[in-house]
């Protein structure tokens, strides 16, 4: 705490055990509910006077695409099988994360009252495609599935809509009576949220919806829709449907970065985070949203996590290294990082203007 800077914690966030996705399948196996929880008592335990934030799983709500075996891997250490109900699959493996959330949750009130717990999910708007009225209940299905792992994780109990479609389907799970006990007693302090990009949903008679690219805005080299306005609006959204405080805990902008003269000039990078905070700033002064913190991705250039590269480039810091190693490994200050500096230590009142001006 020497320079006044809090740090924030994810208990899982991409990295299960090997071990136990080899061993027990991962998150399949209730058995997994019980490790994590030993996990997170001694992470309270050991750094509940350093650290008052905390989130259980990262974007968590990932799980819900079943056609990407990528997210039920890195987030729950399960590989679906050539025959099974993978949406069944899908459903059981978040119930036992919710439940281990719960568990971890009651346990570091425990240890330390003061200890902030949050959920995390990735997050962003699926406007509807047309002012269709079946375009809107596409858009609202939509966003339910997304939401889906909040309600149970904030509300403690499952949503109506879920349990609907668990019947129309068949979707028999493993849930105790405990389990939705511990559920009501282990919900979350607040909501923690990557955004990055909006999306579109249209009507679709077999599918319910489909998503879609947003046509209305720009994008960036990898196609990621470049929407501002869409995390005051999802902001709004969360918000009023929860009424508890809001974290974003990534947004940032891959590009590819070019180093001359040991720096690099990257305004595209200053102007997407710049109109990014702007509009999470007008969603507090404007709106009365309660948004606790805004944490970017990320601080250096890192592998890309959706396209496994370096030269998709996030970070505020340069690393002379491409995609064959090639490079000295040196790291230097791009022009984002003093911009950043500076939104640091005025804690956003340098954007303050902003707000006012586009009122």
């Amino acid at each position: 705490m020497k320079y006044g800077i809090q740090p924030v914690v994810t208990l899982s966030h991409f990295e299960m055990p090997y071990y136990l996705a080899d061993h027990y399948g991962g998150w399949r196996d209730r058995r997994v509910i019980d490790f994590f929880l030993r996990y997170a008592k001694v992470c309270f335990e050991r750094y509940h006077e350093k650290v008052k934030y905390w989130m259980t799983f990262n974007e968590i709500n990932n799980l819900i695409d079943t056609d990407n075996p990528f997210n039920a891997w890195t987030g729950a250490g399960v590989l679906y099988k050539e025959a099974e109900n993978s949406e069944q699959t899908m459903y059981q493996i978040s119930h036992y994360q919710f439940v281990a959330s719960s568990l971890a949750v009651q346990e570091a009130k425990k240890i330390d009252s003061k200890l902030q717990i949050g959920c995390m999910l990735h997050l962003g708007p699926l406007y509807p495609a047309s002012c269709k009225p079946l375009d809107q209940i596409a858009s609202l299905k939509a966003m339910d599935r997304r939401f889906f792992f909040s309600d149970v994780q904030i509300r403690g109990t499952y949503p109506s809509y879920t349990k609907k479609l668990w019947e129309r389907k068949n979707i028999k799970l493993d849930i105790t009576q405990e389990d939705l006990a511990n559920l009501k007693k282990g919900t979350v302090d607040f909501l923690g949220f990557s955004y990055y990009k909006s999306t579109i949903a249209e009507y679709n008679a077999q599918a319910d919806f489909l998503e879609k690219p947003n046509p209305y805005v720009s994008k960036s080299d990898w196609g990621w829709a470049i929407d501002p306005v869409g995390l005051r609006y999802i902001l709004n959204v969360a918000y009023e449907r929860y009424q508890k405080p809001l974290f974003i805990v990534e947004n940032g902008f891959g590009a590819y970065d070019k180093l001359e003269n040991g720096s690099v000039n990257d305004d595209y990078r200053i102007n997407y985070l710049q109109s990014h905070v702007v509009q999470m700033l007008k969603a507090i002064e404007l709106d009365g949203v309660d948004v606790i913190g805004y944490t970017p991705w990320a601080a250096i250039d890192i592998i890309s996590a959706s396209t496994g590269e370096i030269e998709k480039r996030y970070g505020f810091i340069y690393v002379n290294l491409d995609e064959v190693k090639q490079g000295t490994a040196g790291v230097y200050r791009k022009q984002s990082f003093e911009w950043y500096k500076n939104i640091i230590k005025t804690n956003g009142e340098c954007l303050k203007d902003q707000v006012r001006v586009e009122k």
